[in-house]
Parts: C-alpha cells; structure tokens; sequence
C-alpha cells in the first residue's frame, strides 16, 4: 500500500480496505501524513480545554458555592456557538481553514496564560470568569467549526468515517488525561497553575498546526457572505434526512450533555467528592467514551448506522438516568463508563453520517450548523443547574436523561429514513 503525503494523492493513491486488522482502526492515521497533524493539534487543543473546564468550574464553585453560578459558567462557555459556529463555517469555504485554526488557538493561548495571570494576582471575580469563558468559548466555536470542515481536506471521502471516529476517539481520550491532569494539578498547583499547564497544550497544538498544508482555495462565490450562510440554512431545510441528523445531534446535547458541566457539582454535593475524585469521575467517563469512538472507529462492517445511532441515543438517555438514581461510587463509576460509551459511540455515529449525506459545496456551511447544536449544551446547563438548585442536580438531570430518549424517538419516528442510513 503507497502512503500519502500530500491531500491530493491521498484519494487516487491509498486503497481503502475495512480487512486491516488494526490498521483498519488506525487507518487514517497511518494513511494521511497531514490528518495525522491535525489530530494531534485537535487532541492538545481539546486537552487544554477540558483543563479549563474543571478548572474554572472548581473556581467558579468556591467564589460563588451555587450550582447555578456552575451552570452559568457552561453557559457562558457554549453559547457562543449559537452565534459563532454557523458563520465560522461559512468563512471557512471562503479562506484558508489552516490559517483559521492557527489565528483560533493563538488567540486561545494568549487568552489562558492572561487569566493565569488575573488569578496569581487574585483579581479574578464571577463576573471576570463569565467574559473569560465567553470570549474563549467564542475562539473555541470557530475553531471547531474550521476543524469539522477541513476533515475531508486531508482524507478521501471513503476515509471519512474512519478518521472522524479518531478523531472523536481523540476528543474523548481528552476526557481521561484532560481531568486526569486538571484535578490533581489544581489540589496542589491551584488553579493559576492548572491554568499555565494548559497554555503549554494550546502551545503544542499550535506548532502542529503549523505544520499543516495549506487548503485549496476556495472559489469565490457570487453571493454575499450572508446570502451564503443563508443558502446553507435553506439547503438543510430542504434535506430531511441532514435536518433529522442535526435535530439527533441538538436533543442530546440540550438536555442530557450538560451532566458534564455539572459534574462538579453532584461530585461534592451528592457523592462528596473533592477535586482529585471530580477528576476520577470524570477519567471514568473519559475511559469509556475513549472505547466508544475506538469501536466505531474499528467496527467499520456497521450496515445500518442510521438505526444503530438511534438505538445508542436511547439507551444514552436511560444509562445517565440511572447513574442519577443510584449515589453509591462504584455503581455510579460503572454508569459514567457506560455513558461515556454510548455518548461517543453516538457522537462519532452522528458526526460520520452528516459528513457523507451533504454535498462538497455546503460543507463548511452545514457542520458550522452542526457546530452550534454545540451551544445548546449552555442552553441546558442553566436551566439545569437552576433546576438542580431547587430540587437537587441527581433529580433534574433525571428528567434530562428521560426526555432526551423520548424526543430522539420522536424524531427517528417523523423521519424514518434515518433508519436506513448506512
């Protein structure tokens, strides 16, 4: 088998085969020189932000002791892509995505080591963390979306499914060594520390970036930038099945995703934990999702993947349901694996359909829109936390978990073609 070095030889020079053991986990790796940079800066990127996560949520925590200020602060940190994520995509068919990602993680670097340096001053308050976290959510949204776009750039479209479950499984695997490191660095560096740590992520990701070659460019269209987003817009409504896949995308994160943010807050409230088990929690899940992503990866003989996603969704909604039921550690550990699972497997099953259902010409357009069913995981997580502190967070992210298996039927059953996705 030849391997290609450059995008424009991966898809006449690399003969795609599922009967590769595991180099057919690892295909698209082995394959693509410049994916393989690409992972690497996703992974690092995604690291350092899960380090922010469970640091600015352990922060936020002891300068306000609220669990709505917790949710608060996920909202602050999503719900820019609502309104970032749409237009990020419609840029990215117009300039060179390589050059977007860099000016995202720069900005996103420069923004952490600045507030490491607020908090080894002590001079950061709830308010200053709000616009900290809403301004790197903004670069996140953007970057994001110019990653979901740019995929195709570096594999054939036969790889497609394959590298977006690595790529996926990479997101997860941050899940482990992201909190792994967050929790115990900030029991015995603080959080200015924890902070530092993962400016050198940001910076790492960054050099591999670098490194990545120039995207072709795009024509230039003959419609304005906003008659193009709105183009995009149109193009969905008129495709069922890509509007269906979106709508499976959005009801999860609304209603069952935002666990994660909150995690901190059933981890000292519920199971008495202090931030070395917060990270534990989240590592467990992490493990879990890491194995889901590695399966779809892997498993790539999936005949039916619209039906199997469905199925996952559903089963995702009860699993969460019951960790929430249930305050005993190890039960709750093994429930957070098994979510960890399924919500990847889900994730990775989504994200893989979409990039196959939508044309070339609307793809940057179409996963900017998949990128802002992201911020409705903020949308959630306040309503959520709020509902947390009235009537405990285990309740209300029950009803959550309930209405996220029950919607996702619904959708499946007003679009039925999803089922026969393949």
């Amino acid at each position: 088998m030849t391997r290609a070095r450059q995008p424009e030889r991966s898809a006449a020079a690399v003969t795609w085969s599922s009967d590769r053991g595991v180099g057919s986990l690892l295909a698209a790796l082995i394959d693509y020189r410049a994916y393989r940079f690409l992972w690497l800066s996703s992974v690092l990127t995604q690291i350092g932000q899960w380090m922010l996560q469970v640091a600015t949520a352990w922060l936020m925590l002891q300068l306000t002791d609220s669990a709505f200020w917790v949710g608060l602060l996920g909202f602050a940190g999503g719900i820019p892509f609502l309104f970032v994520a749409a237009p990020a995509g419609t840029l990215s068919e117009r300039v060179d995505r390589r050059t977007m990602l860099l000016v995202c993680q720069g900005g996103a670097l420069a923004l952490s080591v600045g507030l490491a340096a607020l908090v080894l001053a002590q001079r950061v308050s709830p308010w200053l963390l709000l616009g900290a976290t809403l301004l790197n959510g903004m670069l996140l949204a953007a970057n994001n979306a110019t990653r979901q776009a740019v995929i195709p750039s570096y594999v054939p479209r036969e790889a497609v499914p394959n590298a977006v479950s690595l790529l996926s499984a990479g997101m997860n695997m941050t899940r482990i060594v992201g909190p792994s490191l967050a929790g115990p660095m900030v029991a015995t560096l603080g959080v200015s520390g924890t902070l530092l740590l993962q400016a050198g992520c940001l910076a790492l990701a960054l050099l591999n970036t670098g490194r990545l070659p120039r995207t072709p460019q795009a024509s230039r269209a003959p419609e304005s930038f906003l008659e193009s987003l709105v183009g995009g817009i149109r193009y969905v409504r008129r495709m069922p099945v890509v509007l269906a896949l979106l709508l499976l995308a959005s009801v999860p994160t609304l209603l069952v995703f935002p666990y994660l943010q909150l995690l901190p807050v059933l981890a000292r409230d519920v199971l008495h934990l202090g931030p070395s088990g917060l990270g534990l929690l989240y590592a467990v899940g992490g493990t879990g999702a890491l194995a889901g992503s590695l399966f779809v990866a892997g498993f790539q003989r999936i005949r039916r993947r619209g039906a199997a996603m469905v199925t996952v969704i559903v089963l995702y909604g009860f699993v969460v349901s019951l960790f929430t039921l249930v305050h005993w550690l190890p039960v709750v550990s093994l429930c957070l694996f098994a979510a960890g699972f399924l919500g990847a497997s889900y994730m990775a099953l989504n994200n893989a359909l979409l990039h196959l259902a939508v044309d070339d010409e609307v793809r940057g357009r179409v996963m900017g829109l998949y990128m802002v069913t992201w911020g409705f995981m903020p949308l959630g997580a306040l309503p959520l936390g709020a509902l947390g502190d009235v009537i405990g967070i285990d309740h209300a992210l029950l009803i959550g978990a309930l209405a996220t298996s029950a919607l996702s039927l619904f959708v499946a059953w007003r679009v039925p073609a999803v089922f026969r996705l393949t």
